[in-house]
């Protein structure tokens, strides 16, 4: 199945920043052929990697290592 990358959420860990060895991830929202919409997250180095953006088109091959968030 394909999807669309509708929105690409960055977490925003202000003047925290990351604890050592945590790796930043985005959340990816997906919508499918049919319609539905779904979450996933993904390593931030990832998605920039593979050129994943917002309207970037991606496959069920392509996700299938990453967690749903929903």
């Amino acid at each position: 199945m394909k999807y669309i990358i509708t929105d690409l959420e960055e977490p925003d860990n202000g003047c925290e920043g990351f604890m050592p060895g945590e790796e930043p991830m985005v959340t990816l929202t997906l919508k499918d052929e049919n319609g539905n919409v779904s979450k996933v997250r993904v390593k931030d180095t990832d998605a920039y990697r593979l050129g994943w953006d917002t309207g970037s088109e991606i496959t069920d091959e392509e996700l299938n290592i990453y967690e749903s968030v929903c």
